[in-house]
């Protein structure tokens, strides 16, 4: 008697626990969502083998002015070699350096009431910033700001990510979502294309819209000849050229695609070649991808949790790339785990050295590069 009204109580219980789960569901399935996504099928990932496979050269990177820089973006050298990067808490910050190549002062130099995102000194020695949520930025060397444009046409600038100056003073700066604030976690997730590639003139004031359709657009590099311009697409992980000049000026072709990174800004070095830095790819995110009702259900998860999740441990891996100037990927640089360098969001090559901005660490890191690590 007693067993067979334990076993109806046992059977009643587990009838309540999967009504108030399955109620759970549907009340998560009927929540709105903050995104409306497209679905996307992303090519497998290359291989890890070759100039793709795994190394750990970044874990001999030295940390400069470390704890003191709170996600330093980009980098820039003035004149006199000194150091110049952009952190979330709007600050731009000057680091000196002594006769043997250490740190010897670390300063606030402007404040820009946003994200400093990309940095560029023009040829008058004014640092040029992309600034997130404000616009693109001048810095005269005392460090006083000034609002050069924050809209193109009718749609205001959400998003000034990176820029490069041509020889006659043009601005050609990547505006990465119109829509979203941050680029991970809702515009990675919903997957359209609410990127643009402007150019300011300064000569006039106006800002045109070169290029929209872009997916997160990000990095930008001029060509040598300025005949081209290359931009990155993080989320799709390519870098597209757009020509500016000759028979196909205005149209876009393929630089480098199915990269294992999610590529942000570009350099170029001494040598012509090209550097990128980026996130490794993630084998859940290209999963996610290829489902809207999944992004669209995870994109109803805490934004803070979300945002947070490239800094979790186990999403973390230091990525450097060095390409031809034909797009070839002719060397990796990494740090499996980021134990030393992770989130890399920018590479600047000086003589023998790199040094690496970081979307979530504290410091900047500098790698001397040798014969092997050249090859």
């Amino acid at each position: 008697m007693k067993r067979s009204l334990r076993k109806k109580w046992v059977k009643r219980a587990g009838i309540v626990v999967s009504a108030a789960m399955l109620a759970v569901v549907i009340l998560w399935l009927l929540l709105p969502a903050p995104i409306d996504p497209e679905s996307w099928d992303p090519p497998d990932a290359p291989e890890e083998a070759g100039v793709f496979g795994e190394n750990t050269l970044l874990r001999d990177a030295e940390l400069l002015a470390d704890g003191q820089l709170f996600h330093p973006e980009d980098i820039a050298f003035d004149a006199e070699g000194r150091l110049y990067t952009g952190t979330q808490d709007g600050k731009i910050h000057r680091i000196t350096f002594n006769g043997q190549g250490g740190v010897q002062n670390v300063e606030v130099f402007a404040e820009t009431g946003g994200f400093p995102l990309g940095l560029h000194f023009d040829r008058d020695g004014r640092l040029i910033a992309a600034v997130k949520s404000v616009g693109l930025m001048a810095i005269d060397r005392q460090g006083a700001a000034a609002l050069l444009t924050d809209r193109a046409g009718d749609v205001p600038i959400r998003y000034a990510d990176e820029l490069d100056i041509a020889s006659d003073g043009s601005i050609y700066f990547s505006d990465g979502s119109t829509k979203f604030d941050w680029g991970w976690p809702f515009d990675t997730l919903e997957s359209k294309p609410y990127g643009r590639l402007l150019r300011y003139d300064p000569a006039s004031g106006e800002t045109e819209v070169l290029l929209d359709g872009l997916y997160f657009a990000n990095g930008v590099l001029l060509s040598p000849e300025e005949d081209s311009l290359l931009i990155t697409e993080s989320p799709r992980y390519r870098i597209t050229r757009y020509w500016l000049k000759g028979d196909k000026a205005g149209t876009t072709e393929p630089f480098a695609e199915n990269l294992p990174i999610v590529p942000d800004n570009l350099s170029v070095d001494q040598e012509g070649d090209i550097w990128v830095g980026g996130s490794k790819r993630s084998g859940l995110l290209d999963t996610l991808h290829r489902s809207a009702f999944l992004k669209r259900q995870m994109s109803k998860l805490p934004f803070g949790w979300l945002r947070g999740m490239p800094e979790w441990e186990s999403n973390r891996y230091g990525y450097v790339m060095r390409l031809s100037p034909d797009g070839e990927i002719k060397m990796t640089y990494q740090d499996p785990g980021g134990e030393n360098v992770h989130s890399v969001s920018s590479v600047e090559r000086r003589g023998d050295e790199l040094y690496i901005g970081t979307l979530y660490g504290q410091a900047i890191a500098r790698y001397r590069l040798d014969e092997g690590s050249m090859r």
